[in-house]
């Protein structure tokens, strides 16, 4: 069947993105190397010289450069990377590792998540007959990828923590996915709201299980290695958290979380551990709407359904947990994968694209966060993130109301069959 100029049109954006793509992929690692070598002090050199800190009797938390604030587990998870750092050519080797650990982390949180949506046989085959959609999904998180990779930050590790602890939810393996979520809570605490999707699976295993791996890693195992890690805590507790959560003064519009722009509007300064239960209790309040969204039958439902739903929960930790810095929003990667999926559902579908207001919606947020990410002294990334959050809402109400007719035709994936699908680059062929 000929092309309309409408398709034809679609195919040659998304040749440019294509390109855009991978261009950017090899930039962002040409950056990171480059980086490491004409600054002195980016957040890898922080990690490396914190862990080099701890292993010697010392308080990482002092670093007067490029304070170290993370829990003392990067540092053992990091520290055979010490190893490397007595030439400039071993310092290349270990910012190169380090750089194609974040790749691999990046490419198997999307490569899972279609080899699921779409039955594919393979991680392999599903990175291979999506290689449109990468594009697409690299060119809107661009400012985030290119801030981690400047910064050699741990972000996408947390990522693909995170996303590994979902997916083995699915497969009901508890232990692997209170693995997963320990290893991410124990670098990043945010992750750990991701938990509360067990109050729709019910795999209260897994939260026992992560209640013992979260104090061994973030505790036990540093106490192995250096006896004064309580006292380190004690001292991030007393001396460095209060400067972090405190005040938003500085930051401005610039921390993007609701709490952060108000606190910056109404000019509160914080008791640390009232701003904590705030953040808690935000937290539950935007949870609750997902809750009543979410399918009656989570186990029974099509893994599009329950995707969607770990995806909208995903869209609560940006909004609560302060955050400033674009690499934060790595995280929107699981997002913008359910995005991207339902935009190509639509363009198989009869009502096209340009004619779903939903489509049109998360376009307009997902180019308002880039638009916000260059107006950093503005509030357009934070009213694009309640957008998504809310569109996110919308596409579980959809999910939720569509029939059991349609149902049963996406019980195979997120959309239409992967054969149906209209995008170059993202069809199954074998």
């Amino acid at each position: 069947m000929n092309a309309t100029p409408q398709r034809t049109v679609l195919r040659i954006a998304l040749f440019v993105v294509i390109v855009a793509g991978a261009a950017s992929l090899l930039l962002f690692y040409y950056q990171s190397i480059r980086n490491f070598f004409k600054f002195h002090e980016i957040d890898f050199t922080s990690y490396v010289r914190a862990s080099d800190w701890f292993f010697d009797g010392q308080n990482p938390y002092q670093q007067v450069a490029r304070r170290y604030i993370y829990p003392l587990f990067l540092l053992l998870v990091i520290h055979p990377l010490t190893w490397l750092q007595s030439s400039p050519l071993l310092k290349g080797v270990s910012i190169a590792l380090w750089s194609l650990g974040s790749f691999l982390a990046f490419f198997l949180t999307l490569g899972v998540a279609w080899q699921r949506l779409y039955q594919l046989p393979s991680i392999r085959r599903a990175l291979i007959d999506n290689y449109g959609a990468i594009a697409i999904i690299v060119v809107m998180l661009h400012p985030y990828l290119q801030d981690e990779f400047l910064n050699g930050q741990v972000n996408l590790y947390v990522l693909g923590a995170t996303a590994g602890f979902f997916y083995a939810l699915q497969r009901d393996r508890l232990f692997l996915a209170a693995l997963f979520i320990a290893v991410a809570a124990s670098i990043k605490i945010s992750p750990g709201l991701c938990l509360l999707i067990l109050l729709f699976t019910r795999q209260w295993r897994t939260a026992l299980y992560a209640a013992v791996l979260v104090p061994l890693f973030t505790v036990g195992l540093p106490l192995l290695v250096n006896a004064d890690s309580l006292t380190y805590y004690r001292y991030f507790v007393t001396e460095v958290m209060p400067h972090i959560t405190g005040s938003d003064f500085e930051g401005g519009f610039r921390s993007f979380s609701i709490i952060s722009t108000f606190s910056y509007l109404l000019h509160l300064t914080w008791y640390p551990p009232l701003k904590i239960l705030a953040v808690c209790l935000l937290a539950v309040g935007l949870f609750i709407p997902v809750w009543r969204l979410a399918p009656r039958s989570f186990s029974g439902a099509t893994f599009h359904h329950r995707f969607a739903v770990f995806a909208a929960i995903i869209t609560i930790i940006p909004l609560t947990f302060p955050m400033s810095e674009a690499h934060h929003l790595l995280l929107l990667t699981l997002p913008f994968l359910a995005i991207v999926a339902y935009w190509r559902q639509v363009i198989a579908s009869a009502t096209g694209f340009w004619r779903d207001r939903l489509s049109l919606f998360f376009l307009a947020c997902v180019i308002g966060l880039q638009i916000g990410h260059g107006l950093k002294d503005t509030p357009i990334r934070l009213l694009c993130l309640i957008g998504m959050y809310g569109g996110m809402l919308m596409m579980l109400h959809q999910l939720r109301t569509a029939s059991p007719d349609r149902q049963a035709e996406e019980s195979s994936g997120i959309m239409a069959s992967p054969t149906e699908n209209t995008i170059p680059g993202s069809t199954s062929e074998g």
